[in-house]
């Protein structure tokens, strides 16, 4: 039976075979697309390991069946809500995923234009759905495209829920009749439209995030915004509004969605100048001093600032600004509530800055650290709500926010909010965002951070550079002790692939293993902590550094920093071995 009713790449699959190409026709169709991170990633073309409309159809089918395990009849009455981003083919595949659904009478809020990856989040929580799905591939090259799904709490799914949805899809990969017409779904009066009314309810939540009597539109700050050709422009203009800011200036050129990604080599506004020079330059001819950039689908969020009498750009890292939002909600609760207590809960990822474990210390209130991805963060936030607990913010390096618990993931639309509001509220002060970060830092400690990455496109040599990290031998490891030929010494080791801890009594790490990813992290002991891991998503080895200073002994910063970038280069150098292994090095 012929099971591919889409001719989509029917033309490419039959120039494959024309031409014998055996090694890429095996990429393809050898196994098929694993369920990762919340979801399936990969680039569109015909073939099981790629994203095409029969893989997305065949994955609607097995989240379909694991659901109606889980929920039973209730999956009818609540129902899941789709969104999509501006990519090729995402509102097709959305349109195929609620097809399926509808297919089994089940009711589906399909955000019917291209929207937010985080409004699919906050829908679950405001429609009491037990579930999403978000077409999106992030800020992926435009060849990809991804499926993200999201539980009955509005978080990321995590395990079991993901395997038991991959076991699912094997289960039911025939297409059931009925689920290419993707014409009918239209006319089905269990199809909803949310739109309207999550966009309303969405800019309440954002009202009760906003620091009180703030007079926002009386200011000298022009801000000027690129969603990087993605979807995030007329969300942005429209909280904005609604929360009483001065419009944005955007970038034209990459003001609507555009699949093509015409102005930037890689869509991620993490790049740093590379991906923001068009953003630089309608700054600078606006009179702006404020770049706020989100990706294409609006979850993350980068800044960049012109400090009056500076000659050029502060484009903010992922730990700076984390550190900036983290202080900016732990003031905003104070000024609304008189204080913190005990209850308040703030949360970082293992590979992000300590700078809100300094925060919590001081200002009373809780911090946790989770694995990385908000996958984890989000669930471990809902444990908490659980528990009596108020998250009020969490964060990681690789520029994503969460302000507040309305929303379980990283959202880029409420972090831009919040940060436009914080350079207002530090203008009446007669201050910036960069003198701010400084106030931070010479309160709770400097916290001075490296991180970056290579590419490595050969798998086998990311897992031999991680196996000589480990030196087994006779069953033993055996990891490096120092650097520089013992001038800084390595106080511990964790290795979270094969669950190894040398700080705790059994050696067993007490964060969640994963075989299936590399993730080895040094503690110096005079206080650096590295982490080498992959990506999850991407062929990259990624390095996160970190050296602290303590509140009352953070005068000589640049001795600190020389520390740090001397530390940083022999750990490359001699763990990663850049040349050696072929990696290629991050441009920017």
């Amino acid at each position: 039976m012929l099971w591919n009713q889409s001719q989509q790449y029917s033309v490419e699959l039959e120039e494959l075979l024309k031409n014998r190409n055996v090694d890429k026709i095996k990429t393809m169709f050898d196994g098929r697309l694993s369920f990762g991170t919340a979801g399936l990633r990969a680039a569109m073309a015909p073939g099981f390991k790629r994203m095409n409309d029969l893989v997305v159809i065949q994955s609607a089918q097995g989240i379909f069946h694991y659901m109606h395990s889980v929920f039973g009849s209730s999956l009818n009455t609540s129902g899941v809500i789709v969104g999509f981003d501006g990519r090729f083919n995402s509102k097709r595949f959305a349109e195929l995923t609620s097809s399926v659904f509808l297919k089994h009478s089940i009711k589906v809020y399909l955000i019917n234009e291209v929207c937010p990856t985080p409004f699919v989040a906050y829908g679950i929580k405001q429609y009491k759905c037990c579930g999403g799905i978000m077409v999106t591939a992030s800020h992926n090259p435009k060849e990809d495209n991804g499926y993200k799904v999201l539980w009955n709490n509005g978080a990321q799914i995590i395990f079991p829920d993901d395997k038991n949805i991959q076991k699912s899809i094997i289960e039911h990969l025939m297409p059931e009749d009925g689920v290419w017409n993707t014409e009918e779904i239209y006319s089905n009066t269990l199809l909803i439209n949310p739109l309207i009314d999550l966009q309303k309810r969405y800019n309440s939540f954002i009202d009760g995030l906003l620091f009180p009597n703030l007079e926002k539109k009386k200011t000298n700050i022009i801000f000027t915004y690129t969603p990087m050709h993605g979807v995030g422009y007329p969300y942005i203009r429209n909280v904005f509004e609604s929360a009483k800011f001065n419009p944005v200036i955007v970038v034209e050129q990459q003001k609507d969605p555009n699949p093509e990604f015409p102005t930037v080599p890689f869509p991620n506004p993490e790049e740093g100048k590379s991906a923001l020079k068009l953003a630089i330059e309608t700054a600078e001819n606006n009179g702006s001093r404020i770049i706020l950039a989100n990706d294409p689908d609006a979850d993350r969020l980068a800044v960049a600032e012109h400090p009056i009498g500076s000659e050029g750009w502060k484009i903010f890292t992922g730990n700076e600004l984390g550190a900036l939002l983290g202080w900016w909600m732990i003031h905003s609760y104070k000024k609304i509530h008189g204080k913190t207590n005990s209850k308040l809960v703030v949360l970082s990822s293992t590979v992000s800055s300590a700078i809100l474990k300094s925060m919590a210390k001081l200002e009373g209130i809780r911090f946790e650290e989770t694995l990385t991805g908000f996958k984890w963060m989000g669930n471990r936030a809902d444990q908490l709500a659980a528990e009596g607990y108020k998250v009020i913010y969490a964060f990681e390096e690789s520029i994503g926010y969460m302000c507040g618990s309305e929303v379980l993931d990283k959202d880029g639309i409420s972090a831009a909010v919040k940060i436009a509001e914080l350079a207002i509220y530090l203008e009446k002060e007669n201050s910036t965002l960069s003198s701010a970060l400084e106030s931070i830092y010479n309160q709770y400690g400097w916290h001075l951070s490296i991180n970056s990455y290579f590419i490595c496109n050969d798998s086998l040599t990311i897992k031999k550079i991680f196996e000589s990290l480990r030196r087994v031998n006779n069953q033993q490891c055996n990891y490096p002790k120092s650097i520089l030929g013992g001038r800084y010494l390595i106080k511990s080791v964790r290795d979270l692939t094969i669950g190894y801890d040398s700080n705790t009594i059994d050696n067993k790490p007490l964060l969640p293993i994963s075989k299936s990813s590399q993730m080895i992290t040094f503690t110096f002991d005079n206080g650096l902590i590295t982490t080498l891991r992959t990506s999850g998503t991407e062929p990259k080895i990624k390095y996160y550094a970190e050296l602290c200073s303590d509140p009352e002994n953070s005068s000589d910063v640049n001795k600190l920093k020389c520390v740090l970038n001397e530390m940083v280069e022999a750990i490359i150098e001699e763990f990663l071995k850049p040349h050696e292994n072929s990696l290629i090095f991050r441009c920017n």
